[in-house]
């Protein structure tokens, strides 16, 4: 999720902070935190961000289940291997 909205945030020509400012922020540490995985974005700001970016909320939404789907298989398979 985070390698697609910084792309999706650097093909719209948009600065961290400009992003961050549109949803209501002061700072750019919002955007830089999503954008480097150490946060998760709200349901609510990935929408707000399709308006931003110019991204249809089915792309979005794709991404954004692909990321759960991810992390879902990456801490089965942590608990699974650690039960060894």
């Amino acid at each position: 999720m985070a390698k697609f909205l910084r792309e999706k945030r650097i093909d719209a020509a948009l600065t961290q902070l400009e992003v961050g400012r549109r949803l209501g922020f002061h700072k750019s540490q919002f955007i830089s935190s999503l954008e480097r995985g150490t946060s998760r974005p709200p349901v609510l700001v990935l929408k707000r961000m399709c308006e931003i970016y110019r991204v249809s909320e089915e792309e979005m939404r794709r991404a954004y289940l692909e990321n759960a789907v991810e992390e879902a298989e990456n801490r089965a398979a942590k608990a699974w291997n650690s039960e060894s």
